[in-house]
């Protein structure tokens, strides 16, 4: 597995976590998903995402 596809998959699970935290009541889940969501903008404005780099080093690529 590449690591950029590693990222967008932990970035769509924390989402979901999010998600489903949100739908079952608890107000912070709401949180969570406006971080994912600002994080993949900045992502796509500047090409530069702290978990991205992250996992380029520990899949050395």
């Amino acid at each position: 597995m590449k690591a950029l596809r590693a990222q967008r998959v932990l970035m769509g699970l924390i989402l979901l976590a999010g998600l489903l935290l949100y739908r079952s009541g608890h107000e912070w889940g709401e949180y969570i998903i406006w971080f994912v969501a600002l994080m993949s903008i900045f992502s796509a404005i500047i090409n530069f995402c702290p978990s991205e780099w992250f996992f380029r080093k520990i899949f050395k690529e």
